[in-house]
């Protein structure tokens, strides 16, 4: 191969040699250049992975979150099927604040995080939504089949302590739920979700 200038140099001074490349180096430029493409479509897979990504936890954040409750939603039109999604409030982490300080608290969402992870299918979409709030999406699944999830993951969080010593506490969670139908809208399934929630967590509070 030659790479050759024909416009010759400045001041009319003669071109420069042809520059010839042979078939070594040029199967050597071709896997500089794979490579170097490689590199950079991992480094593009990784920044949208971190767009999508909670700071403090391993869970996917509210926007990817937002985005995956419509693409349930459109999946549940195309297959005429439902799906779950649980709304997490961790309860008293403020309480745990104050007492322990916040890298406790830190540690207890990441506690959290880890129960959910450990707890569902890999299609299941787990995210942390807010400060104390954690949200997931179960595909194909039943009422009873909820209830018997929501039962094992209140279990494992509550089987998990933050302090040391006496000062010891277990932590705990309210979970609410709603059923994601074809031809629902993201907003309203929140929503309902959401309510379901805090009407729970208010009785629960009430009857302490």
């Amino acid at each position: 191969m030659k790479m050759t200038d024909v416009q010759g140099g400045p001041g009319g001074l003669p071109p420069q040699a042809d520059v010839v490349l042979s078939h070594e180096q040029l199967a050597l430029l071709c896997t500089d250049l794979k490579e170097q493409n490689a590199l950079l479509s991992a480094r593009i897979r990784q920044l949208e992975d971190e767009i999508c990504r909670d700071t403090l936890t391993p869970l996917f954040n509210r926007r990817y979150f937002e985005q995956a409750v419509s693409s349930s939603i459109a999946h549940c039109q195309r297959y005429q099927s439902r799906a779950a999604l649980l709304f997490v409030d961790v309860d008293d982490l403020k309480v745990i604040n104050d007492t322990f300080g916040h890298a406790a608290g830190d540690e207890a969402l990441r506690t959290v995080a880890q129960v959910l992870l450990a707890n569902v299918r890999s299609t299941d979409v787990v995210a942390r939504i807010g400060g104390d709030e954690f949200a997931l999406i179960l595909g194909a699944i039943s009422e009873a089949d909820v209830e018997q999830k929501v039962a094992q993951l209140t279990a494992g969080i509550a089987s998990c302590r933050i302090g040391s010593g006496d000062a010891a506490t277990s932590l705990s969670a309210t979970f609410g739920h709603a059923f994601i139908h074809p031809n629902d809208e993201a907003d309203k399934v929140l929503a309902r979700a959401d309510n379901h929630m805090y009407r729970l967590k208010r009785s629960r509070a009430a009857a302490r």
